[in-house]
C-alpha cells in the first residue's frame, strides 16, 4: 500500500528531506506532538510554521518504519517507531488527511519514547 504517510517518511528519511514539502497543500494545518521523554514539544500551524519545523530538525540520525496503517476515505492512519541504526528508538502515532489532489492538507502526529510496541 503506498499512501501518502508512507511517501512523507520515505521522502523525509531520504537525502533531500526538504522534498516533502511537495507532498503538502497550501492550505496544511498540522501538529507534531515530539516527545523525547519528559520534554513535549508542540510544532503546530500552516505551511510556514511547517518549514520552520523542517528548519530546526536537522538531519537526525534515526529514521521512520511504518509497522501498521490503514484509511479510510481520505483518512489515513500509521503506527510507526523511528529507529537508529535498526534499533527501535520511539513510537509514533499518525493520521493525515489526502485532499482530491493527494496532497496531505491536515496531519497530525504524536511521537513517544515512553512507549514501544514490539512488533
Amino acid at each position: 500500500m503506498s499512501t501518502a504517510l508512507r511517501r512523507m517518511y520515505e521522502v523525509i528519511d531520504g537525502p533531500e528531506p526538504e522534498r516533502c514539502r511537495e507532498l503538502l497543500a497550501d492550505d496544511l494545518r498540522f501538529s507534531i506532538v515530539f516527545s523525547t521523554g519528559a520534554v513535549a514539544e508542540d510544532f503546530a500551524g500552516g505551511r510556514e510554521a511547517f518549514d520552520a519545523y523542517l528548519a530546526q530538525r536537522d538531519a537526525p540520525a534515526w529514521t521512520h518504519h511504518v509497522l501498521s496503517e490503514s484509511s479510510h476515505g481520505a483518512v489515513e492512519l500509521v503506527l510507526g517507531e523511528t529507529r537508529v541504526d535498526g534499533w527501535p528508538l520511539a513510537t509514533f502515532v499518525a493520521a493525515a488527511r489526502v485532499d482530491g489532489s493527494g496532497l496531505i492538507d491536515r496531519y497530525v502526529v504524536g511521537r513517544s519514547t515512553a512507549v514501544l510496541f514490539d512488533l
